[in-house]
């Protein structure tokens, strides 16, 4: 969730409409007046949320996290103030989006995607090894068993 009180953002959109009016809105100058307005932090209570929808879809943190920071800026780009959404609930279908591929979300963020699929590939992996680790080991006791059973035979 953005910390952000409504005296910052009457600020901010005042001051962005100044700058409208005087026809010296660029993309840089918007960028800067919303860095200098909003703080990205993601508060420990969304955090926890995002951690636990990640390892519950396979995917990792991280990647939801830069969803839900984008889907937080989209919210304030397309001037969604005041049409009964809050900030924090659009970046979070922004996750569920892109955790379904509504509206081909995983498009929109191809590193992000790239990302959870080799994040899934290593876990695969790292699964597979795990099993492969166990059976080793089985058949090793399963191999020392009748070894002691021959040697108790003879």
């Amino acid at each position: 969730m953005i910390l952000m009180t409504e005296e910052q953002l009457d600020r901010f959109l005042n001051r962005s409409r100044q700058l409208i009016d005087e026809n010296r809105l660029t993309g840089e100058a918007y960028e800067q007046l919303l860095s200098e307005t909003v703080s990205m932090w993601i508060d420990p209570e969304t955090d926890k949320r995002i951690d636990d929808r990640a390892e519950a879809v396979n995917m990792p943190p991280g990647s939801l996290a830069a969803v839900y920071r984008k889907g937080l800026a989209d919210w304030i780009e397309h001037n969604r103030f005041g049409k009964g959404k809050e900030q924090h609930l659009h970046a979070l279908e922004d996750i569920e989006s892109f955790i379904h591929n509504r509206n081909d979300m995983r498009a929109q963020f191809p590193v992000e995607w790239n990302r959870v699929k080799s994040f899934r590939l290593k876990k695969t992996q790292r699964e597979y090894r795990k099993e492969k680790q166990k059976q080793l080991k089985a058949y090793k006791r399963e191999q020392e068993r009748k070894k002691r059973e021959r040697a108790a035979n003879s």
